[in-house]
Formats: C-alpha cells, sequence, structure tokens
C-alpha cells in the first residue's frame, strides 16, 4: 500500500532539507510547482498557488493510485490543509503519515530571515513576513495534541531539525 507522508512546519523549519529523508517518495512540492507555474519561475510566486495545488493533487492521486509513495511538502499548518490530504489518502486507499518538523520559533524565524526579502519580477520575495511565521508556528503548536485524533495513521514530531 502506498503512503502519502505530509510534512508539517512553518516556513524555516526544515522541511525540504528532510525530503532526503524519503529518497524512494514521489516529491510533491508546492514551492517546486510554483516555480513551474510562475511567469518568472519563481517558486514564492503565491498567485499561482491555487494552480499549483490542484496540479499537486492531481500528481499525487496518480502516483497514490500507482501504488506509489508520496510526501507532500508544503507547509501544512492548518487542519483544513490537513484533512484535504487525508480525503486524498482515503479516496485512493493509501495510508498516511504526518512528519511535523517544529524546531523553536527563533531557530525558524532565524533562517527565515537569511533568505532574501527581494521581491522577484513576479513581486513576491523568497523571505515569508515574520508574522506569518509566528502564527503558523503557534498554529501548529496548538494543533500538535490533536494531530493524531485528524485521523494520521502515523504521527512523528521533531523539535529539533
Amino acid at each position: 500500500m502506498a503512503t502519502l507522508t505530509a510534512l508539517v512546519g512553518p516556513p524555516g523549519a526544515g522541511k525540504t532539507t528532510a525530503r532526503s529523508w524519503w529518497p524512494a517518495a514521489q516529491v510533491i512540492s508546492l514551492d517546486d510547482l510554483r516555480g513551474a507555474l510562475s511567469r518568472c519561475g519563481c517558486p514564492n510566486d503565491q498567485d499561482t498557488t491555487p494552480i499549483a495545488v490542484a496540479a499537486a493533487f492531481a500528481a499525487a492521486r496518480h502516483a497514490l493510485t500507482a501504488g506509489q509513495d508520496v510526501l507532500w511538502d508544503a507547509t501544512n499548518a492548518t487542519t483544513g490543509r490537513r484533512d484535504a490530504l487525508l480525503r486524498l489518502a482515503a479516496e485512493t486507499g493509501s495510508g498516511t503519515a504526518a512528519v511535523v518538523l517544529l524546531p523553536p520559533l527563533q531557530v525558524a524565524l532565524a533562517r527565515n530571515a537569511a533568505r532574501s526579502d527581494s521581491p522577484c519580477s513576479c513581486g513576491w520575495p523568497r523571505r515569508v513576513p515574520a508574522d506569518v511565521v509566528t502564527s503558523m508556528h503557534a498554529a501548529i503548536t496548538a494543533d500538535l495534541p490533536g494531530l493524531p485524533a485528524e485521523g494520521w495513521g502515523r504521527t512523528e514530531i521533531y523539535r529539533e531539525h
């Protein structure tokens, strides 16, 4: 049975770096898809998010149906985003895992601050506003106790990544 593994973490948590932990999985990355679909090739182009999400779900559905494990690389910071992934896994008869990467807030903020704040031609910088990182970190932290009850087959939490 294929497994859909969702990375969960704020910007700067190390999600993209952690992709190497799943060398055989089909990686579905919203940043990569935004870059492929953006007029300027920028993974930060938030205006392409709706079409990137649609493409991501189509690619993940195809891979899971074919029996391929999928690693979903996005923040997945809200219950709604995670619920959509759980529904996809159920529709394809796939197992699920939520892997939370939640370093201390100051670590995530420092990593994010090291990213460029110069906007691309699309108008979006690589650096995420600090208040957004803080809000996502708080939301994920608040959701941690209830994460297993959301329906994940397996839940792993890494606070020092």
